[in-house]
Formats: structure tokens, sequence, C-alpha cells
């Protein structure tokens, strides 16, 4: 019941790489596991590490030693063999990936199966096509991140069988609660608005964040929503993970010598309406 036509999914091929980021229990995994499917954009794998949809994972081919930066775009998280499906795609490449004659991309009806898909906040169920998978990973643990109009935001989105609400459940289908959100999107936010129980003052600033992450240092250069006397809230393009140590410049002014100042990433919200992100520091060290 509810299960897509699973056809042979074409693309297949079978390389070695090396998968690393960091899992739903905020450790940092290094793996190297094969490829399924494989396009110029997209993968398919199956590591060990659970990990969200929509956060960034660097990823290099074994073969010829280039890498990538790829997003999250589904996940499964039933692992009954203690690997997870992956579905990622390209964000950033360091060179010639692949190296190597794919195969050609599979016809349009072949690469959208339709399915059951639940929101897991307000629990509708609707039955959509899904071209971000091939048939065959659209099953019992798929899970994929969807615009809920119930909702107004992006939720994730979970394989289910047929439409109706399950009969053992004890909530009636109406009226359906609104989701509280966990934390109000940027532009909704008014001048000064004390969110925390703290005082923050609308400034505008340039600030430099140093991060370590893959091996490597990486430099954000973005503009403050508002400070507090312990943290500052900005916005940014790159994902941070909840409990990162970073260094921060403020303000920064290019070719100025400052001392950055240590630094710990608290809170994440999605930006409405914007492909940004806005991130809250709490300044000083991590207390042990």
């Amino acid at each position: 019941m509810g299960e897509v036509n699973r056809p042979t999914p074409r693309g297949t091929v079978v390389l070695p790489i090396r998968l690393r980021g960091m899992s739903t229990q905020h450790k940092f995994f290094d793996e190297q596991v094969e490829t399924i499917l494989l396009s110029e954009q997209k993968v398919v794998t199956r590591p060990r590490n659970l990990v969200e949809f929509e956060t960034e994972l660097h990823l290099t081919n074994l073969k010829n030693n280039v890498g990538g930066t790829f997003r999250v775009v589904w996940v499964n998280t039933q692992a009954p063999d203690g690997f997870h499906s992956l579905g990622l795609e390209l964000l950033e490449p360091e060179g010639d990936l692949w190296e190597t004659d794919l195969p050609p991309p599979p016809a349009e009806a072949e690469t959208t199966p339709e399915a059951w898909l639940e929101c897991h906040r307000c629990h509708q169920r609707l039955l959509t096509p899904v071209p971000e998978a091939a048939a065959p990973f659209v099953c019992e643990g798929f899970v994929v991140a969807r615009h809920c109009e119930r909702c107004k935001a992006t939720t994730a989105w979970g394989f289910t069988t047929q439409g109706e609400p399950e009969v053992a459940s004890p909530k009636p289908a109406e009226p359906i609660p609104q989701p509280r959100e966990p934390a109000p999107a940027v532009p909704e936010r008014k001048p000064g608005e004390d969110l925390r129980n703290k005082g923050r003052a609308p400034i505008n600033m340039l600030v430099k964040v140093t991060r370590q992450k893959w091996g490597t240092t990486l430099e954000d250069i973005c503009q403050t929503e508002n400070v507090s006397r312990t943290g500052v809230y900005f916005l940014t393009s790159q994902n941070y993970d909840i409990g990162e140590q970073v260094k921060i410049v403020m303000p920064y002014k290019e070719g100025d010598v400052s001392i950055p100042v240590p630094a710990r990433v608290v809170r994440q919200d999605s930006a409405k309406g914007s492909f940004q992100r806005g991130v809250a520091l709490h300044l000083g060290e991590k207390k042990s």
C-alpha cells in the first residue's frame, strides 16, 4: 500500500568516495563509502551516519582526490542493515569531480516518482511528485524538505501510506492546531525586539566569522541584524552547526588589525523568502 512504481534506476555508477560532515548527533564523522547513483550534479550513497536534510557535507572522489561541497536533499531515517540512503546535490566543486563518462540522464518520466508524503508538523498527507529522488528510494523512512501551506514554512515530509488518516491515531483530523514556530524568521522581527529576555540593539555592522571545518579554515563576512552584551545575530548563506565553536571580529573592516573573539553557535533560523540563514552567536568560550 502506498508504494510507488520502482523501475531499475539509470545512472548506476559505483565509485569509492570519502564523506565528511556533522551527524544528527552533532558529531563530526569521516566515512569511506561508495556511490550508488551518480550524475553531474547529484549523488546517492549509503553512509552509516544519519544526517539532517539541508545540511552541507564534503565529498571527495577517492579515484582522483578531487572534492566538493554537497547539500543533503533527502535522507532515509531507517537503516535495517546499518546504512542510511542519502541523496546529495552539488553546491561547489573543487575541480573535475568525476573524470569519467557518466550515463545519460534518464527521461523525465523515469526521474519523477509519485508518492504519499506526510508533513511532520501538521500531519497533512498529499499525493505528490517527488523529483528529488529516484523511485527505488522513495520508500519507508524517506524524508525530504517541502514547503507546507498549512504550516506556512518549510518542513520535513516523510513517506507514508495512503492519504487517509490512520485508524489508530488518537488525534482528530480537524481542527488542525496552529504549529508553533521554533523561532521567528528574521524578516518578522521588530527592531529591538527582546526575544530571549536580553536587550538587543538593532545595530547593523560588518563582522567576520572564522570557522574550522573539514580540516580547513573558512571565513564568513556578513552583516549583523542585532547585537547584545553577550551575543550577536547575523545573516549568512553558510550553514552552521549548533554548538559549533567559531571566532568573530566585530566590527570588521578590511585591512584593519583586529583580535578575534571566541564564540559559540546557539541558534540557526531559516529566513522566509530568502536562501540566507539567521545565526545567533554567544560570545565567549564554552563553559565546561
